[in-house]
């Protein structure tokens, strides 16, 4: 009798194992980037948790602050694995600390639903030793050249017909993330028939750009296109409304993704164009605006870009593994194939934004897939989504000072 009872407690001990789904995150949780993160991890396993979980078994969250360095996320994924034993990882925000996770993700064969680390090399390194780094997917955000490709196609598809674009400049942070968005840009601006007059790359905490602004103008540049991703896009703005540079500025401004770049700048955002990397208040999904102001009324402040990935993240795990037997969620190949599969399409049912895979773990660009969205500040201080214009919530408008 003793026997057998210690035989069903060590059942009830071995099923009690799996009664959760372990997640570590890993994120600079000190920043603004990791507190987005937190939250939009947070706000998913709790729906997820209050909806019966994922085929009936709970989420439980395992932070880690990384610190954005890749010694602090190495260490914090080899913590999350061997002492918390987690069984899937979310996050990553710089490219440098996540490139140089990978070979610990790999070693540890953890399946990781990647939230930023915008280069290009991350799926390229998928792409050249599947076997090895099949366990990354980028989930979020756009990778650089498709920020760059949505920034280019609004410029061709939109400025040139609409208003014969036909001369342009470049005003772009000395970064290769940035220099590689704009030189997308510049490459689908070109096929459109726009003559690129001037360039002008600056170096991180630059403050002065009414030289550059000016060469600009005299080469006849009706677009200035941007790519600052870093605070120096608070100063560029302002100096371009005072100067009332005789050009539009259309880009890729980070700062000017979240409501406070209007007071940041003083209120002088107004007209001030960006791609927004498959995110923001626009209706890509049947979700999307609905949770945006959820987010903001729950967290006092509007989702960043990179907590729309962070929160697909947890549902795109639930979508794949619920698709599969149980008895397959210990088999890593079977639940990469079930990722693989997932769609959460543009205009759908799913997710906050769309997502897709391509054969390398990368998002889908374009179609039904990840989308770059056109947000320009305007005349009335709101922000709005103004490209593409299916998915408008306002018209985009001419700096008043332009006579186009």
């Amino acid at each position: 009798m003793k026997k057998s009872l210690l035989v069903v407690l060590a059942i009830l001990a071995s099923l009690s194992l799996f009664a959760v789904i372990k997640v570590g995150v890993t994120a600079p949780l000190q920043t603004e980037n990791g507190e987005w993160v937190k939250q939009a991890v947070t706000m998913a396993a709790e729906e997820i948790n209050a909806n019966g979980g994922i085929d009936g078994e709970k989420i439980e969250l395992f932070f880690v602050d990384d610190e954005d360095t890749a010694s602090k996320m190495i260490s914090g994924i080899t913590r999350l694995v061997t002492r918390d034993q987690v069984d899937y990882l979310i996050g990553g925000v710089g490219s440098g600390a996540v490139l140089a996770s990978l070979d610990t993700m790999a070693r540890y064969e953890l399946i990781w639903l990647g939230t930023g680390a915008a280069s290009p090399d991350t799926t390229k390194k998928v792409a050249e030793n599947f076997n090895k780094y099949k366990y990354y997917f980028r989930v979020g955000t756009l990778d650089s050249y498709s920020q760059g490709k949505s920034i280019g196609e609004f410029i061709a598809n939109y400025l040139v017909p609409e208003y014969g674009i036909d001369k342009a400049a470049v005003i772009s942070l000395d970064l290769v993330y940035s220099k590689q968005i704009a030189e997308e840009a510049v490459r689908l601006a070109e096929e459109a028939g726009v003559e690129i007059v001037y360039e002008d790359y600056f170096p991180v905490g630059h403050t002065d750009f009414s030289a550059s602004f000016s060469k600009a103008e005299q080469a006849g540049a009706q677009v200035i296109i941007d790519a600052i991703v870093t605070a120096d896009g608070i100063q560029f703005t302002k100096q371009w409304q005072d100067l009332k540079v005789d050009a539009a500025i259309v880009g890729a401004i980070a700062a000017a993704l979240k409501p406070e770049f209007l007071e940041q700048t003083n209120g002088k955002a107004t007209y001030e164009t960006s791609a927004y990397p498959n995110g923001g208040p626009a209706p890509l999904t049947e979700n999307t605006l609905d949770w945006f102001a959820e987010f903001k009324e729950r967290f006092g402040t509007s989702p960043g870009f990179i907590a729309f990935p962070a929160y697909n993240a947890l549902y795109v795990l639930e979508e794949a593994l619920e698709s599969i037997d149980k008895s397959d969620w210990d088999n890593k190949d079977k639940v990469i194939a079930a990722i693989e599969k997932v769609e959460f399409p543009l205009g759908g049912e799913k997710g906050v934004s769309p997502v897709m895979f391509t054969e390398n773990h990368d998002l889908v660009y374009g179609g039904n897939g990840a989308q770059g969205i056109i947000y320009q500040w305007q005349s009335d201080g709101e922000w709005r989504a103004v490209w593409p214009l299916e998915y408008k919530t306002g018209t985009w408008e001419v700096p008043a000072w332009l006579d186009w």
